[in-house]
């Protein structure tokens, strides 16, 4: 199976990160976003990856190249300009001709692709859009369905609404539609290709997740997810296919920090520390194992404030995390 990932966006909502970047290509823990998006494609074994690329393209290309070295195979899909979500997919339909998948280039997800294939066939459905609920819709476009999660109407982006079950940006399709409603120019799912389909009552089916799902579309939502991934709210993917994460293999990095802190403000610290829900702790230290293998250690010393102690498989994720929790510390004496 192939997958494609739109990553021809400008990112005009993401700057400045976006200023030299194509936008995912902005880092989280010093990975790109389309990283973990070719990651997780790859753990369910699709390694036949087509990327859509226009603005900053050469970012992307020079760092993953043709994917070689991420076990995959990547062909990039160039737009001279702008083609919207799905106007590249249109003019690419003669390399895809057989059901795929399409990711948003801005998603930092790690939805299980495997339900979401058995899903579309189950319901013989022309289209799967993976939804998911959140709290304030008026970004995205919700989805209402039938008792058979069949779409009966999408709206993009309401003032008012009814639902928050939106859609997240990652689909699959049946090769057909490409042919059957063949266009050229720039086209967009939402705006366009989604509301078209229902109009024509196409087999368009949702699949609602509960998994993670964040849209790193401005600068306060790239926080976010950056934050949930140090706490632990985003696990990233392990890859199948007889690969295993092993601890008898992975050599670890860790970093020291220590982080002044006078006594009086430390019950406070803590308090705030223990609301990230740590896996142990005790009146003079918190541990948090992170779901992407590292792991921290938090000490209070009556002389020195307290002691950082992060281990990573890799040395600037130690320091990420270490840092991390050191700056939350000083932003937590000061309230």
């Amino acid at each position: 199976m192939k997958a494609v990932i739109l990553a021809g966006g400008e990112g005009k909502r993401l700057r400045p990160y976006t200023m030299s970047i194509a936008k995912p290509m902005v880092p989280i823990l010093n990975k790109p976003i389309l990283e973990y998006s070719i990651t997780l494609l790859k753990s369910y074994g699709i390694k036949d990856i087509l990327i859509t690329t226009c603005y900053k393209s050469e970012t992307i290309k020079e760092y993953f190249g043709d994917g070689k070295r991420f076990d995959v195979n990547i062909t990039y899909l160039d737009e001279k300009k702008p083609l919207g979500t799905a106007g590249g997919i249109f003019l690419a339909r003669h390399r895809l001709r057989e059901p795929f998948l399409v990711l948003s280039g801005d998603a930092f997800t790690n939805i299980p692709i495997d339900k979401v294939i058995d899903f579309h066939y189950e319901k013989k459905a022309v289209m799967t859009v993976v939804s998911k609920e959140v709290v304030n819709p008026k970004e995205y476009g919700i989805c209402h369905t039938d008792e058979n999660r069949k779409l009966v109407d999408f709206i993009e982006k309401p003032e008012e609404w009814v639902g928050n079950e939106v859609n997240t940006g990652v689909y699959m399709l049946d090769p057909r539609l490409l042919d059957r409603y063949a266009h050229l120019g720039a086209r967009d799912f939402s705006q366009d290709f989604i509301p078209q389909l229902l109009i024509n009552n196409e087999e368009v089916y949702v699949f609602k997740t509960s998994a993670y799902w964040r849209d790193i579309g401005n600068p306060e939502e790239y926080k976010s997810a950056r934050d949930d991934l140090m706490r632990g709210q985003y696990s990233p993917p392990s890859l199948k296919n007889g690969f295993h994460h092993s601890k008898d293999f992975m050599e670890p990095f860790i970093t020291r920090l220590q982080v002044a802190c006078p006594n009086g403000k430390k019950p406070f610290v803590l308090a705030k520390l223990l609301e990230t829900v740590p896996s142990s702790s005790s009146q003079k230290e918190v541990v948090f194992d992170h779901r992407d293998g590292g792991r921290t250690k938090i000490i209070s010393d009556p002389k020195r404030g307290f002691i950082i102690y992060s281990k990573a498989d890799r040395r600037n994720l130690a320091r990420e995390l270490a840092r991390y929790y050191g700056m939350k510390i000083k932003i937590w004496q000061k309230v």
